[in-house]
């Protein structure tokens, strides 16, 4: 009798021990922040060839905006955003003769190529950047910004790496940016997020070769496992795969995710534009517009890979900085910008010329995210503005 009273108390204890664990989860599942969602579907269309049917999930609403997906803006029709191999994909162009693997290519870039970058200001002139090299700056600083300029160099997507893309092109690239805009946006993610993603793509594509059927879930997963770096509390999984339409499942992304890292070498914590940009405005002391319209400048060359990808995210802050201040009849750079950012005005002028035909073309171009972002009062709404009619010169 005393053995099975023993046995009684030690199941009830046991289970008292669960229930109190289980309730201890619920309290903290309610305390914690939850991740935004997004209030309304959104789905990359451009890059695909709709029949005119929508996908219809039994447990989900149609999708609203899923048009129409015709061609893009260099006439080139594609799918980004197929499922696998003998999948059914209703609505969605299949290349009769794609193939979902990926294959890995070395990209040796020529000489003659590589005389037509532009020339990377000395290593000891950019070392100016926020008073590296002077006595009052930290030790802690100095490695940080030393590590900076150094990582630009070193995490360099190819310049050239579309012409070794077989499947996609330049235009799709666009697009997949565009849609990674409205994610963000979305999903209200840091600016940085979207920097590191587009970064990660283009690392990403510079060593493999991939089908228009999967540029979508490169996208994807980039963007997933850039909130993961950088947001605090990024979005699950599954909002990604719901913001593709249920075009590819959560192990597919993953899976995606771990290709990703494997050819980055999980080199993820990485410079970008956006750290550069931070650290020019603070320097400048510029009010909230220009910062915004400079920020509007540097967003705006994340579409033009073909045109952007030959500088460096320091010499594009630098240049964006230049061109805001200029179009609202500022001076354009400053002995002060010049000493922080080692760029002198002759340095950045081929970048700012660029960026100028850019900011000229854009209320024209079919991919509007960017532009839609920033007529934000939010923003000043800076897209509004127009694009002065000659650049700074030297």
């Amino acid at each position: 009798m005393s053995q099975a009273l023993g046995s009684f108390s030690t199941t009830l204890g046991e289970e008292n021990r669960q229930a109190n664990a289980r309730r201890l989860k619920r309290e903290d599942n309610q305390s914690r922040p939850i991740a935004p969602q997004a209030t309304k579907r959104v789905a990359l269309g451009v890059l695909n060839q709709n029949a005119g049917r929508q996908r219809v999930q039994p447990h989900r609403a149609a999708k609203q905006n899923c048009g129409p997906l015709g061609t893009s803006a260099c006439g080139q029709t594609g799918s980004v955003g197929c499922g696998q191999a003998g999948k059914p994909t209703t609505g969605f162009f299949v290349p009769p003769a794609a193939s979902t693997q990926f294959s890995i290519h070395v990209d040796h870039q020529a000489d003659s190529e590589r005389s037509k970058e532009p020339q990377v200001p000395p290593q000891s002139q950019l070392l100016a950047l926020r008073g590296i090299g002077k006595p009052s700056a930290s030790m802690a600083e100095r490695r940080v910004l030393t590590c900076f300029l150094t990582f630009q160099l070193r995490h360099r997507p190819k310049p050239g790496y579309m012409k070794k893309q077989p499947d996609i092109t330049n235009s799709m690239r666009c697009i997949l940016v565009d849609w990674l805009v409205e994610v963000a946006e979305e999903y209200k993610l840091h600016n940085e997020t979207l920097y590191l993603a587009v970064s990660y793509i283009d690392r990403f594509l510079s060593s493999m070769s991939v089908l228009r059927s999967k540029l979508q879930l490169v996208g994807t997963a980039a963007m997933f496992l850039a909130s993961k770096y950088e947001e605090i509390y990024p979005p699950d999984v599954g909002e990604f795969v719901y913001i593709t339409d249920d075009t590819y499942t959560k192990k597919q992304v993953l899976r995606m995710e771990h290709l990703i890292l494997k050819v980055l070498s999980f080199d993820v914590a990485v410079p970008t534009i956006n750290c550069f940009q931070k650290r020019f405005l603070q320097a400048a002391k510029v009010n909230s517009k220009t910062e915004s319209l400079a920020m509007y400048l540097a967003e705006l060359t994340l579409q033009e890979g073909e045109t952007f990808l030959k500088y460096i995210p320091s010499t594009i802050a630098a240049a964006s900085l230049c061109l805001a201040q200029h179009t609202l009849n500022m001076q354009p750079w400053t002995p002060t910008l010049m000493h922080y950012s080692g760029y002198t005005l002759a340095d950045l002028l081929p970048c700012v010329q660029d960026m100028h035909r850019t900011f000229q073309s854009a209320p024209s171009s079919q991919q509007q995210a960017v532009r839609e972002k920033y007529r934000s009062p939010k923003y000043h709404s800076v897209s509004t503005i127009l694009a002065p009619a000659t650049i700074p010169t030297a």
